[in-house]
């Protein structure tokens, strides 16, 4: 009995659980790993956003497309003319008249707003005389934020 007392007294002073060195370990690698995500996911939320500018600059394509199809009666080639809003959370629209035998540079154009990273640049649609659509972004935004038609 004697021997089993002393192997459980061992067994009480023994000590289990993590060190403070392995602990402080885990959480740097953690902080590490968290540090990187952020990063990821804050480059992610910029071309979330320029993608949105994007999509809402199509939306200009088909009324243009009508206005310019409807000749010579059109007179107002604006956003109103369009009747699309002139201002969105992230743009200010401004929309030329066509030049029907050229390309018609910023045939639409958006001019950022609300955005920091890229405030005051632009993303335009060109119109070409054919009637197709190329986009430009002003040089100011980074290509990785910008949709694969724009770049």
């Amino acid at each position: 009995m004697t021997t089993s007392k002393t192997t459980q007294n061992r067994h009480h002073l023994t000590q289990s659980g993590f060190t403070l060195i392995e602990l402080m370990i885990a959480v740097a690698i953690i902080g590490i790993l968290a540090s990187i995500a952020i990063v990821g996911y804050q480059a992610q939320i910029k071309k979330t956003q320029v993608m949105t500018i994007y999509q809402e600059i199509n939306h200009f394509r088909l009324p243009y497309q009508t206005l310019v199809n409807e000749g010579a009666g059109v007179t107002e080639f604006s956003p109103n003319g369009l009747n699309i809003p002139k201002q969105t959370k992230y743009c200010q629209f401004e929309v030329t008249e066509p030049n029907v035998n050229a390309i018609t540079a910023d045939a639409v154009k958006c001019t950022i707003q609300n955005l920091s990273y890229i405030q005051d640049q632009t993303l335009s649609l060109d119109r070409t005389a054919d009637g197709s659509w190329q986009c430009r972004p002003s040089t100011g935004i980074p290509k990785s934020y910008l949709p694969p038609a724009c770049q």
